[in-house]
């Protein structure tokens, strides 16, 4: 085969541009960390890669639900402790009434202090989360669950309870209706029953040591009942936690092995860059060299 001068030269550029070539690609790998550019790189590691980032994905959904969920029922917590807080008033006050030398004005001052105790319980009922949704309404968040008109506060809303998923198998409940915390309409639970029914014998002048006893009895029985909710609230909190920790132990797999499959190895490309620079140089040498060469360089 007979090599003309032009064949050397499509030899010589074609090899450096092979070489530039290569060499760009190896730049452009540790510019951005990223040993796979395109698919064709590696089509089985670049499926790999994107199966486990639809996966870290889905991870980290259920971790953010787990933030939302915690941030709910710390809501929720912090108006139980505050109606705990209400009852515990209200006990205090009913113990007074059984003082059997309170006057009349007395026993109208302590029925004042009831109602506004009973007011503030009925508002803490009524609380609304950060978005405007009420707590305690089940799933009927627009409408206010408690309302009074005569007699003891009724309930409007329902018994469900809003959930959030947070893992694959796994929805936790992030709310509690207000028929599971105050008990509306049970007899002997129903703290807005109660209070108002001890308001009424105080006004009226005629309140019993009974009355009193029938009082702290429903009071005792709303305040476990509120601790009974608040103490499933801790365990729901505690599960939240646990499973927040796998869910990050989940993630930080999911990025080892987008990692492994789609990030450079620096020592190996910058060693390869250092023989690309090398080879290139020895191309663009070698190229001048022949481009150089001539047989008439050899005629005497």
């Amino acid at each position: 085969m007979r090599i003309s001068t032009s064949m050397l030269y499509d030899f010589g550029v074609n090899s450096i541009d092979t070489q530039l070539t290569q060499l760009a690609k190896t730049q452009q790998q540790i510019a951005t960390g990223r040993r796979i550019l395109t698919p064709g790189d590696d089509p089985v590691a670049a499926a790999g890669a994107l199966e486990n980032e639809k996966s870290l994905g889905v991870v980290n959904q259920y971790v953010n639900n787990i933030g939302s969920a915690r941030s709910t029922l710390s809501l929720e917590e912090g108006v139980l402790a505050s109606v705990n807080q209400t009852l515990q008033n209200v006990r205090q006050t009913a113990v007074n009434a059984g003082n059997p030398t309170l006057s009349a004005a007395n026993k109208a001052a302590l029925a004042t202090t009831l109602r506004s105790n009973y007011d503030q319980l009925l508002s803490l009922a009524n609380s609304k989360d950060g978005e405007g949704n009420y707590m305690f309404a089940g799933f009927k968040t627009a409408t206010q669950p408690f309302t009074q008109l005569t007699g003891p506060a009724v309930y409007a809303g329902d018994q469900g309870q809003r959930k959030l998923q947070i893992s694959a198998s796994r929805q936790i409940p992030v709310t509690d209706s207000g028929q599971d915390v105050f008990k509306p309409g049970v007899a002997g639970s129903d703290p807005f029953a109660t209070i108002e029914t001890l308001i009424t014998a105080l006004n009226s002048g005629t309140v019993t040591a009974t009355d009193i006893s029938t009082a702290l009895n429903g009071i005792d029985s709303a305040m476990n009942n509120v601790l009974r909710v608040r103490s499933g609230i801790g365990t729901r909190q505690n599960e939240l936690d646990a499973t927040e920790t796998a869910g990050q132990n989940s993630a930080l797999q999911y990025q080892s092995a987008i990692s492994n499959l789609r990030d450079v190895d620096f020592t190996k490309a910058i060693t390869d860059l250092t023989r690309q620079q090398t080879g290139l140089q020895a191309a663009q040498k070698s190229f001048v060299t022949v481009q150089g060469l001539s047989l008439f360089n050899y005629l005497p």
